[in-house]
């Protein structure tokens, strides 16, 4: 049985590139694995079956027989075994987005909690010394590693190719930060398409779909996902109480609390607000923003989970509105209950006694009159 690690899902298939054949393949996957509704993402590990290699293609084939465990999965973006996770923003073009980076970092540390997140800062070139180092003071004060590159001028990439050796990583962030770019830096043989708009001098969207590379460093290797790009509203929330728990510099304060369940917004006795001074002002606007968007989100849970019945669903079972969501049947499907079909039996017997039968001149029956 051959082993092989998934690169990336198309419409025929899967990418699978296995070490032990060093080659890649194109894989469907088996019959029985879709019936189970096994789900095969991005960086997971799979077991094939007849493999085949054409003389006249660079790429042999084989099926995909069975999915390995998972170490863990990122499901948004859908990557599987991830060891470490790079969210990559620029300072310029586009403009550096604080809330953005710090949303990320909540979902990611939500997603993965046993996973590393670095902040990688492309176009460090476009920045002053003053911008780099506010930056570096807010969060490498609270244990986040920056890394600070520009794949235009080759400044810190070394640096970064040292953490991706021996490692699954993934390269995460807005449309146009440039993450195409970097991993062109990281590796040119990979000479992955850039488009750049030279109106606003920002990269447009290239990556429509996650993919694994594999880049050499001389004799070591490591493995980078470029991931597309997505926007704030695609991540996930959390809920309200757990927001502060992901802000390190919040967390130090927030079990000395007087409630419980204090959000750090308005209460009283409340430890994070009496300590201001020593928290980013920056980070706890970001911090009032995710909680404010969690709370709406909550809200909107609560009220679909209401019972809800309208003219085509009702709610059955469960209780407190946990019910499930079924069609309503029309009178058309529907048996007639047996007190009403008594009821219809009863109406047609007094109907026929309030008969009156008219007669021709000749005694036969003429018509039937029914009086109303």
């Amino acid at each position: 049985m051959v082993r092989g690690t998934v690169l990336r899902r198309h419409a025929g298939g899967y990418l699978v590139y296995s070490d032990e054949l060093k080659a890649s393949l194109q894989c469907p996957l088996r019959a029985r694995l879709k019936k189970e509704g096994i789900a095969i993402f991005t960086g997971d590990h799979v077991e094939l079956e007849e493999v085949e290699f054409n003389d006249s293609s660079e790429r042999g084939t084989a099926v995909i027989a069975a999915r390995l465990d998972r170490r863990n999965l990122l499901t948004q973006p859908h990557i599987a075994n991830v060891d470490q996770v790079f969210i990559l923003q620029s300072i310029h073009q586009p403009e550096w987005n604080g809330l953005l980076c710090d949303r990320y970092l909540v979902h990611l540390q939500l997603a993965l909690p046993e996973v590393r997140t670095f902040i990688c800062i492309n176009k460090c070139d476009l920045a002053t010394d003053e911008e780099i180092s506010a930056l570096r003071n807010i969060y490498e004060s609270i244990d986040y590693r920056v890394f600070f590159v520009s794949a235009k001028q080759d400044v810190g990439i070394e640096q970064l190719r040292d953490f991706l050796i021996g490692r699954t990583s993934v390269l995460t962030g807005p449309s146009g930060v440039g993450k195409s770019s970097v991993l062109n830096a990281l590796n040119p043989a990979l000479s992955l398409k850039v488009d750049v708009n030279e109106e606003l001098l920002v990269g447009r969207h290239t990556t429509t779909y996650s993919e694994l590379y594999k880049m050499g460093f001389g004799d070591k290797a490591g493995w980078v996902c470029d991931t597309p790009g997505f926007s704030l509203g695609e991540l996930k929330h959390p809920e309200p109480a757990q927001v502060a728990w992901q802000f390190p510099e919040l967390a130090v304060f927030a079990g000395e609390c007087k409630y419980g369940d204090c959000l750090h917004l308005v209460e009283n006795d409340c430890k994070v607000l009496a300590n201001m001074g020593q928290i980013p002002q920056e980070r706890y606007e970001s911090y009032q923003a995710i909680v404010a968007e969690a709370q709406q989100e909550a809200q909107l849970q609560k009220q679909t989970s209401q019972k809800v019945e309208t003219g085509s669903v009702k709610l059955v079972g469960g209780r407190a509105g946990k019910g499930t969501l079924v069609p309503r049947l029309t009178n058309r499907h529907r048996a007639v209950s047996r007190r009403k079909d008594k009821q219809q039996q009863l109406n047609e017997v007094e109907g026929e006694e309030s008969d009156e039968l008219w007669l021709n001149e000749d005694g036969d029956d003429a018509s039937i009159k029914t009086e109303l």
